[in-house]
């Protein structure tokens, strides 16, 4: 695990704030190295307003660098008159426009104008760009059938890309390729645990678990000591053991039991939970486990079974 340092300074600003929010905030930051906002949220369990009440604290005190918008701000708005001027006089917004309105398969509304104009003029984000967005957005929303593609939908994606400094053609390739690999982790984390749906905290988790190089095969053990444990698969306590083992350097089964003492194992394999001996698994634990299973494919057919744990 790295050392950490914090000045005299941050530390004089920080005994004395009185907001715990920015104070935990800090502190992840400087253990991370980063601030990634839907992986910090979901680590601190903070909601987007908390999240951008923290990070403008910290601006405040320069503790962190001003970011070119803060999470809470909102664009501005357009006149007809200054709508109609842009499509007019920028021939690369009026190309992105007709694009987006092919992706969209009809003319786009004042409103939506309104909204892609601010995505170009108020994010600032390059129309080559934007139409990488437009596109990623419509297959996403393709993916999911039944669904049409929104403006809305498409200021999402790119408040998000903005968000993680996405701005260029050349950014954008190497994030589309990012969340190509994630996209695959995220698709076999959720057959592994049989998870029917994600809320946007437990998908961010996961998603970080991928950004740190974590081989599904740690999450299907960890996955078993904590049905062992609670008797289902609960979510924060699988991303604290996945956590602990990210910082000792543990990215193996092998490398855990070496360091642990634990015998390996693959998914579903009950000894991989228990502590270490070569005793058989316990009548409660074999119990925990099939019961964990038993429940997340109930879940997974949309069967009635309680909700999923994540605290």
């Amino acid at each position: 695990m790295r050392e950490i340092v914090v000045t005299p300074r941050a530390l004089a600003l920080l005994y004395r704030e009185k907001d715990g929010g920015a104070v935990r905030l800090y502190l992840y930051y400087l253990s991370s190295g980063a601030l990634e906002p839907g992986e910090a949220m979901a680590a601190l369990d903070m909601t987007r307003e908390e999240y951008a009440a923290a990070y403008a604290r910290l601006v405040a005190l320069e503790l962190l660098p001003s970011p070119r918008r803060l999470p809470e701000e909102t664009p501005p708005s357009y006149t007809r008159e200054e709508i109609a001027g842009t499509v007019e006089s920028d021939r690369e917004f009026r190309e992105l426009l007709a694009f987006t309105e092919q992706k969209l398969g009809r003319i786009a509304s004042n409103h939506e104008v309104e909204i892609l104009l601010s995505l170009y003029h108020w994010l600032g984000l390059p129309c080559e760009v934007l139409m990488l967005i437009v596109s990623y957005t419509a297959e996403r929303v393709a993916e999911e059938g039944g669904r049409r593609l929104t403006l809305d939908r498409i200021r999402k994606t790119a408040n998000k890309w903005s968000d993680q400094g996405v701005d260029t053609p050349e950014k954008a390739d190497g994030y589309l390729r990012t969340l190509e690999k994630e996209n695959r982790y995220l698709s076999e984390v959720r057959s592994l645990l049989a998870l029917s749906a994600l809320t946007p905290s437990v998908e961010a988790m996961i998603r970080s678990w991928c950004a740190k190089g974590i081989p599904t095969e740690l999450v299907a053990r960890a996955a078993d000591i904590s049905a062992v444990k609670f008797g289902l698969f609960n979510m924060r306590y699988i991303n604290g053991i996945l956590r602990g083992w990210h910082e000792k350097g543990l990215y193996s089964l092998a490398a855990v039991e070496e360091r642990e003492g634990r015998p390996a194992g693959g998914a579903g394999n009950a000894a991989a939970a228990r502590p270490k001996s070569d005793r058989a698994p316990t009548r409660s634990e074999e119990d925990s486990l099939r019961r964990a299973r038993e429940y997340q494919e109930k879940k997974k057919r949309g069967a009635a079974a309680p909700r999923e744990s994540e605290g």
